[in-house]
């Protein structure tokens, strides 16, 4: 049996527990700054702590730490555990659908309900969240979350550190620019060209 552990121990954490056990995977525990006692596997140490110290650890680890206003902390793991030797490969757990030619950076992450479809790059680090959707020729970049029940048109850029709130939907083509963060339930009709928090339909930069 393949065995890995999960960095991170919050809810996203257990999550991808559940993604992880239904591919064939043993989880040998977590590593996170501190134990929780939710999580349902043993705790290996503080993640920084175990970078400098890794002896014990499988080669295999997966990224559990969600993102909501935790992106910087995200791109950081990814990147550290990265540069010490481990693989972080992507996961697309069972019931989640990506068509085969779609392109997913290390880390990123496609959960249940999920649809990526053809012609699609994501990025490193990348979270499609449950039943989020991704339609074709999207172009995402790394550390990108689109939460549950979001939907990309086809032909729409994602840069960095963007962050995709619940239900969001943006149209066909548009552009949002890197560290923007569109919000739960918005329409996205033209490019945001602009970092900051964009709400309603159709959506509007936060002032």
């Amino acid at each position: 049996m393949k065995q890995c552990f999960v960095i991170g121990g919050g809810g996203h954490a257990r999550v991808l527990l559940h993604g992880l056990r239904g591919l064939g995977w043993q989880v040998a525990g977590y590593v996170a700054q501190e134990p929780s006692s939710a999580m349902p596997v043993p705790w290996l140490g503080q993640d920084r702590c175990r970078l400098a110290s890794p002896e014990g650890l499988p080669g295999v680890a997966f990224l559990g730490v969600g993102m909501v206003t935790s992106a910087p902390w995200r791109r950081s793991l990814i990147e550290a555990f990265l540069a010490q030797g481990f693989d972080l490969p992507p996961l697309i757990t069972h019931n989640a659908m990506v068509h085969d030619d779609v392109k997913l950076g290390d880390g990123s992450v496609i959960l249940d309900g999920a649809v990526v479809v053809t012609g699609s790059r994501l990025g490193r680090g990348c979270l499609i969240n449950t039943r989020a959707v991704v339609d074709h020729d999207c172009v995402l970049g790394d550390n990108v979350h689109v939460a549950c029940g979001a939907t990309l048109s086809g032909g729409v850029r994602l840069g960095a550190d963007v962050m995709i709130g619940t239900g969001a939907n943006l149209i066909q083509g548009v552009e949002v620019c890197a560290g923007a963060v569109i919000g739960a339930g918005a329409t996205v009709v033209g490019d945001v060209t602009r970092p900051g928090v964009y709400l309603g339909t159709p959506a509007r930069r936060r002032q």
